[in-house]
């Protein structure tokens, strides 16, 4: 089967749902900002792990925020035996885009605009700090700078593990 538009996907739902597994392989954060109604949430990262828990009898619907890691999920699911998957074109942002209603878990900013927002904050202030009061506060966006650098290389970020953990994120 090739892949759905977001108004194919919706009337599949309606006309069937108990024959469909709607999954949105986007991370926890961006799910809980909004997803298809119905949809499970089994990140990219595990969903090798999680694939003994995806029926093997049901149609698989896979989405993610615009189609790249919904096609490597699917690729991995196929690997693993699975002939019943399909993808919707164009992920959530053509979801949403559409009109079509959404489930929103939270109303914070997502994590990835934290990480954004606190670093840009840290790397200005300390060379506010740096250029005003003393050199030792450059420390400060050197610090960051090579925190950035290893979250990019390494596809894990301390700050952004911290910022989950926060009030204001948690579900």
């Amino acid at each position: 089967m090739k892949n759905l538009s977001p108004n194919a996907v919706k009337e599949k739902l309606e006309f069937d749902k108990s024959s469909i597994c709607f999954i949105d392989v986007r991370s926890e954060d961006e799910f809980r900002s909004g997803h298809v109604p119905g949809a499970i949430c089994v990140p990219l990262d595990s969903i090798e792990n999680s694939s003994a828990k995806i029926p093997a009898d049901k149609l698989v619907i896979l989405s993610c925020q615009s189609g790249k890691r919904s096609a490597k999920a699917s690729e991995l699911l196929r690997q693993r035996g699975y002939s019943n998957i399909v993808e919707m074109e164009g992920g959530y942002s053509a979801w949403s885009g559409s009109g079509l209603p959404v489930n929103r878990l939270r109303k914070s900013i997502p994590i990835i605009r934290q990480v954004m927002i606190t670093a840009g904050s840290l790397v200005f202030c300390g060379s506010l700090l740096g250029i005003f009061f003393h050199n030792a506060f450059f420390a400060i966006p050197v610090f960051v700078g090579a925190g950035l650098i290893f979250a990019g290389i390494s596809g894990w970020c301390g700050l952004a593990f911290l910022l989950e953990k926060m009030p204001w994120n948690r579900a």
